[in-house]
C-alpha cells in the first residue's frame, strides 16, 4: 500500500466531518479547526515530517501581545512554531485573504513570524509565502506576499457539501503542499527537524544521480572503495557507494555549516566554500573534486546542495544549538539524557540516515548507544587498567593505545577523552591539558569508521572539544580517526595506489595504525552481525572470531 494510499481513510474522514459542518445551519469558523488539524497531522505522518499541526494556538507577537492562529505546525513538543495558519468558512475566498490587511494585518503579522503561512477556506488550501527580497519584521505587506500554491479538494461549496469524494491527485497535491511549506519555508529549531530536511533533500539527490557514471566520476569512487577496501561490485555495492558519496556531501555540508557558525561568521555559508570550513583533508578535497566542472555537472549535487543550505539559512541557530549540548571534556551535571539523550552532533547523524536510508542503517546496525553505557564501559576499562594492567592512570598513561573499530560518531572516544581529562585536572595538570590531548588524539586514541557521515561527525567532535581548550590541531596532528574498513588491510599488499593524494593519505595512515600500533585497548559497540552478512568470507571470518 503506497503513502498515499494509506492516507486515503484521513481524506474521507476530513470530507465527512466538513460536509456535515458545511451543511449545519449553525456551524461557526471554529467548528471547522479539529478537521483541519486532523488532516494535517495525517498529511504530516504520512510524509515523514518531524512536526506536529495543534489548533486554536496562541503565540506572543513581537513587542508584546499575543496572536491566536487558527493553526500552526510546531517544530517538536516544545512551543516553537514554524508556519501559522488562518482558516476562514467556505465561502472565502484564498486569493483574498492572502492579500488582506484586516484585522491589524494580522496575515502580515503571521508571515513576519514564520515567512510562511497556510491559508485554508476548508475546501481548499494555499501556501502563502515572502517574496524574494524583503527583510525586516514588520507586517508583510500584501506587494511582498506571494500565493505559491493552491490546492483545491472540492472545486465549488456545492461539491463540498453534496459529499463530492476528494480525488486521489487532490490529496496527493496537498501532501506536497505541506512538504513544500515544512522543508522549504518553515524555520528551524530541533535538530531531528533539520535532520529529516537534510535527509530529504539527500534522498532526492541520490535519487538524482546518473544511472551510468563516466570515467571522471568513476575513477573518484574507485579510490573512494579502495581507500575502504570495499569492492563496489553488483547492485548491492552499488547501492552502497551512491548512499555513501551522497551521505559525504550532506554531512560534510552540515559539519562544514557547524565550523563556520563556531568560527564567528565572517561571511555568509555556501556550500562552494566548504573546503575551507573542513578541516578533514580527504573531505575538504573530496568537495573541492565535487566542484570540478564536469563531475558538479554529471553528479547534478548543486542543486541539492544549494537546496540545503538554505534550509541551514532557515535555522533558529539561538533555539537549535540550546537543544543540545555541544561535546565538552566536562561532564554535564544531572543526568546527561535529561535534556537530549546525547550532544546535537553525535545525536544528528541516526535520525539523518534513518529518514534517509533505513534499510542501510539497519544493515549496518547503525544504532545510538545510550551515554550511560558508553559511560559505564568506558570507566569499567579504565578501572581494570588501573587495577590489573598495571597503568595506573588508567587512559592517560601514555603506554595505553585504545581502538574503537567502528567508532561511529566517536561516542566512546570521547568518554576516553574525558577519562584522560579528568586524570590530567586530579593530577593539576590542566595547563598543558589541550596540548596532551591533542598529542593523545594524534596517535593513541584511535577510531576506524567505514561510513563517511558518521566518521564526519567523529573528526568534527574532536575539533570541537580541542577547540573548547583553545588548541586548533595542526595538519601534522591530525585526529586518529580514519575513514576505513576495520575488516580490512591488516595483512595483504603493501601499497594501493590511488589517484587522489588525499584518499591515498587516508588510507595508508589507517592502514600504518593496522600494521603497527600495539594496540592494548579495544571497545566500542561494533555491528558485525550485520557486517557478517557480506559475502566476504575473510570478513566472515573475524566476524566470527571476535
Amino acid at each position: 500500500m503506497g503513502r498515499m494510499d494509506r492516507l486515503a481513510p484521513a481524506l474521507r474522514e476530513y470530507g465527512q466531518q466538513v460536509r456535515r459542518l458545511a451543511n449545519s445551519e449553525s456551524t461557526t469558523e471554529p467548528s471547522y479547526y479539529p478537521a483541519i488539524r486532523g488532516l494535517l497531522a495525517e498529511l504530516l505522518i504520512h510524509m515523514v515530517l518531524p512536526f506536529e499541526a495543534r489548533a486554536s494556538t496562541s503565540e506572543s507577537r513581537r513587542g508584546g501581545g499575543s496572536d491566536q492562529p487558527d493553526f500552526a505546525l510546531y517544530d517538536g513538543p516544545g512551543g516553537y512554531p514554524v508556519v501559522l495558519g488562518e482558516g476562514k468558512l467556505p465561502e472565502a475566498d484564498l486569493k483574498a485573504l492572502a492579500f488582506s490587511t484586516e484585522r491589524n494585518n494580522q496575515i502580515g503579522r503571521y508571515l513576519a513570524q514564520t515567512r510562511a503561512v497556510l491559508l485554508c477556506n476548508v475546501r481548499a488550501f494555499g501556501l502563502l509565502t515572502v517574496k524574494p527580497g524583503f527583510v525586516g519584521n514588520e507586517p508583510v505587506p500584501p506587494q511582498h506576499r506571494s500565493l505559491e500554491l493552491v490546492v483545491d479538494l472540492w472545486p465549488s461549496i456545492e461539491a463540498l457539501r453534496n459529499g463530492t469524494p476528494i480525488v486521489r491527485e487532490r490529496g496527493e497535491e496537498l501532501g506536497q503542499l505541506v512538504e513544500c511549506a515544512a522543508t522549504r519555508y518553515a524555520s528551524i529549531a530541533e535538530p531531528e527537524s533539520l535532520a529529516r530536511i537534510l535527509a530529504r533533500f539527500a534522498r532526492d539527490a541520490k535519487n538524482d544521480l546518473p544511472a551510468q557514471f563516466s570515467d571522471a566520476v568513476r575513477d573518484l569512487l574507485d579510490d573512494f572503495g579502495k581507500a575502504l577496501g570495499i569492492s563496489f561490485q553488483g547492485p548491492e555495492g552499488e547501492e552502497f557507494l551512491r548512499s555513501s558519496l551522497v551521505q559525504t556531501a550532506f554531512y560534510g555540508l552540515f559539519a562544514g555549516w557547524c565550523i563556520w557558525r563556531q568560527g564567528g561568521k565572517q561571511q555568509p555559508f555556501r556550500w562552494e566554500d566548504l573546503p575551507q570550513y573542513l578541516r578533514i583533508p580527504f573531505l575538504g578535497s573530496l568537495f573541492h573534486e565535487f566542484q570540478h566542472p564536469k563531475r558538479i555537472h554529471e553528479l547534478r549535487l548543486a542543486v541539492h546542495l544549494a537546496r540545503a543550505t538554505e534550509a541551514l539559512e532557515r535555522v533558529d541557530q539561538d533555539a537549535f544549538f540550546a537543544r543540545f549540548q555541544l561535546p565538552s571534556l566536562r561532564q554535564p551535571a544531572g543526568n546527561r539524557a535529561s535534556a537530549h539523550t546525547s550532544t546535537a552532533i553525535t545525536y544528528f547523524y541516526e535520525p539523518f540516515l534513518e529518514a534517509f536510508d533505513p534499510n542501510l542503517r539497519k544493515e549496518l546496525g547503525v544504532w545510538y548507544t545510550p551515554p550511560e553505557i558508553v559511560r559505564y564501559q568506558v570507566r569499567r576499562v579504565d578501572q581494570l587498567l588501573r587495577q590489573e594492567l598495571g597503568c595506573l592512570r588508567g587512559f592517560a598513561d601514555d603506554s595505553v593505545v585504545v581502538l574503537d573499530p567502528c567508532c561511529g560518531t566517536g561516542a566512546y572516544l570521547v568518554e576516553v577523552l574525558r577519562c584522560i581529562a579528568d586524570q590530567f585536572a586530579a593530577d593539576g595538570d590542566e595547563a598543558t591539558l589541550g596540548t596532551k590531548l591533542q598529542q593523545a588524539l594524534s596517535r593513541r586514541v584511535l577510531g576506524f569508521e567505514i561510513l563517511t557521515a558518521p566518521f564526519v561527525v567523529a573528526q568534527l567532535q574532536a575539533y570541537l572539544l580541542l577547540a573548547e581548550l583553545g588548541v586548533q590541531p595542526h595538519e601534522n596532528h591530525r585526529p586518529a580517526i580514519f575513514l576505513t574498513n576495520a575488516l580490512t588491510g591488516w595483512e595483504g599488499p603493501d601499497q594501493v595506489k590511488l589517484h587522489f593524494p588525499e584518499l591515498q593519505e587516508e588510507h595508508d595512515a589507517a592502514r600504518g595504525v593496522k600494521r603497527s600500533a600495539r594496540i592494548i585497548v579495544v571497545l566500542g559497540n561494533p555491528p558485525v552481525q550485520s557486517v557478517c552478512q557480506r559475502p566476504d568470507p575473510r570478513r566472515r571470518a573475524t566476524c566470527r572470531s571476535l
